[in-house]
């Protein structure tokens, strides 16, 4: 699903039908993208938005504590991260300007920086593992990265070089396995039976099997299938081993993200024209002769309205996705309703503001044996030519460190609970444990013991805490899991309902995962099915899908065929350590 032709960025291509009106059904990265691409191609756009724009990945004011002048703190759903191998996502941020910078020309796409280190973290009073990752895949060399690697596992001792060589066979297998088999079998499997998590010890689980997987793409490895997650490392990997197609490794944002980037979106989608409602929330849509006539959609005030279009984008979040649509739509199109069957889980974020400059390691910390699996990022560091207290809060804050917590329902060393039975005080302290038991590199702590360091923390607004013994809080936005299987409750882009379409980081692309790339790409997706109904003469979206390296295509023939005989790909191995399923050894006791 690859496009062939780009897109201007002046709406100067005019639809050749009288009916250019489209409302595009949420504000998040796949509804931005769908109505860029539908504005700079002539249609008529609104977006409706029941929060913020942004969705997500929007920046999230903590209300009132800027003084004097100053912005409200920047607290956030969770850390962006934009590997390397984000190319339609990235692709769509080079085509928003970005004002001011001293730079003409200059897009949100040149607001990346690139991360050059990744800190395995240890708890235990052991010391952490920094791993380099630095340069770009024109300069880094295979020698590089094999030496990075090695120092990892050097300082590993619990991780057997067995289990080092079983995992690099994982990612060798799925690398040469052909389409076949990654739509079928690993379609079907999940990531943790794929790499005989089960029966290894714990430290190959975490540094390999668990932690890689949280921070790539915020899954979980023990039900994700293979083909989701397989991607994701397989790319990773390839940049880092010098691949073409590539960026650098690990990329984040110079600023809070509404400012880099949503923000200057939302800027240059009203100069193409495009209406925001936002606080608007869209309750069901209206059919008639079998199509969708309007949105039935309730106001900032409360009252009920209905807004007319000729074509509907539906880009809200999977868990939303069948209660927007309406009881109407999936009559007249019953494979919608398989998205309530789409798993979601917790994944979300805290931020401390730091009085004093804490810059852990130059990019992300996997917290290797946090009960909580969590995932950081010290982030002023990269916020270049922000002066962190001048431009935000009472002017004593001088950083952030934003944390992903990932497990919410395993108990805490603290408290004895699991994230989602704390109040919202015990979490917080629960998380800050945990940083600090596992921030050591070079025999020194790297979090400061001062208590005062901490000025204030910024947990997601979507969370609510309980406030009574005994209950469990509640996510309103949880995010996406790709199950083993799950791909049959995808909808695809385009379905029966002739003027509806999906996007988002649900529908059945080419990568289904929870992420801005897949929100991009569906988004794209939807509009390119838009434009093929309505008859519109303009360029298609450049879609990129997955890589096919023209020096694994024999490889791939061959697996196919494999596939086709009932035979495993030619690389497969059994794990060492297992026997008819079984596991020859106990998994390490922490």
């Amino acid at each position: 699903m690859t496009g062939t032709q780009r897109v201007r960025t002046t709406p100067a291509v005019q639809a050749t039908r009288t009916g250019r009106r489209v409302l595009v059904i949420g504000g998040g990265p796949a509804g931005l993208t769908a109505a860029m691409e539908l504005a700079e191609r002539g249609f008529s756009v609104t977006v409706v938005e029941a929060r913020a724009l942004g969705g997500k990945a929007r920046s999230i004011p903590v209300l009132g504590t800027g003084r004097d002048g100053r912005r409200d703190l920047p607290g956030e759903h969770g850390f962006r991260f934009f590997p390397g191998f984000y190319r339609n996502v990235t692709e769509t941020m080079a085509r928003i300007p970005s004002p001011g910078g001293g730079t003409p020309g200059r897009t949100v796409a040149d607001r990346l920086v690139a991360t050059s280190e990744v800190l395995y973290a240890r708890d235990g009073g052991r010391d952490g593992v920094v791993v380099d990752i630095s340069g770009t895949p024109g300069t880094r060399t295979v020698e590089a990265t094999l030496r990075a690697t090695g120092r990892l596992l050097a300082r590993t001792p619990g991780l057997s070089a067995e289990e080092s060589a079983h995992f690099a066979n994982r990612l060798l297998v799925f690398a040469t396995s052909g389409t076949a088999r990654h739509d079928g079998e690993f379609e079907n499997t999940s990531w943790w039976d794929f790499t005989a998590g089960a029966t290894a010890s714990e430290e190959y689980r975490r540094l390999c099997v668990i932690g890689p997987t949280r921070t790539l793409v915020a899954a979980k490895a023990e039900v994700a299938s293979v083909a989701s997650i397989g991607r994701a490392q397989v790319e990773f990997w390839s940049g880092l081993l010098g691949g073409t197609g590539h960026a650098e490794a690990d990329r984040v944002l110079d600023a809070p993200t509404t400012e880099a980037w949503i923000g200057p979106w939302a800027d240059h989608l009203l100069g193409l024209g495009v209406r925001f409602l936002v606080g608007h929330r869209v309750t069901r849509l209206l059919t008639a002769r079998g199509a969708v006539r309007a949105a039935a959609v309730r106001t900032p005030s409360g009252a009920l309205r209905e807004i007319e279009a000729d074509w509907f984008v539906c880009a809200v979040p999977a868990e939303a996705a069948v209660r927007t649509l309406g009881p109407e739509v999936c009559e007249l199109d019953e494979s919608l309703a398989g998205m309530d069957r789409l798993e979601t889980d917790w994944m979300t974020g805290v931020q401390f503001f730091l009085r004093e400059p804490t810059p852990l390691v130059r990019g992300h910390v996997i917290h290797v044996d946090s009960p909580w699996a969590l995932t950081s990022i010290a982030q002023a560091q990269f916020w270049s030519g922000v002066d962190f207290p001048e431009r935000y809060g009472d002017g004593t804050v001088r950083d952030c460190l934003s944390v992903d917590v990932s497990a919410w329902d395993v108990p805490g060393p603290l408290t004895g609970k699991p994230a989602r039975a704390c109040t919202r005080g015990e979490a917080l302290r629960e998380v800050w444990h945990q940083l600090a038991d596992s921030l050591r590199l070079d025999g020194r702590d790297l979090l400061s013991p001062d208590p005062d360091l901490v000025h204030s923390c910024f947990t997601d607004p979507a969370i609510d805490w309980p406030t009574e013994r005994g209950a469990l809080a509640r996510n309103r936005e949880p995010l996406l899991i790709s199950t083993a299987g799950s791909r049959r409750w995808r909808p695809q882009p385009a379905g029966r309902v002739p003027n509806l379409f999906q996007a988002g980081d649900h529908v059945d692309v080419d990568l289904n995962l929870a992420t801005m790339e897949a929100a991009d790409q569906s988004a794209k997706a939807a509009v390119n099915a838009l434009l093929a109904t309505a008859g519109v003469r303009a360029p298609e979206c450049v879609v990129h899908g997955r890589p096919r390296p023209a020096e694994l295509a024999r490889l791939h023939r061959l697996d196919d065929e494999l596939y086709a005989a009932g035979l495993p790909n030619a690389f497969d191995r059994q794990a060492p350590w297992a026997r008819d399923g079984a596991a020859t050894r106990a998994p390490t006791p922490r």
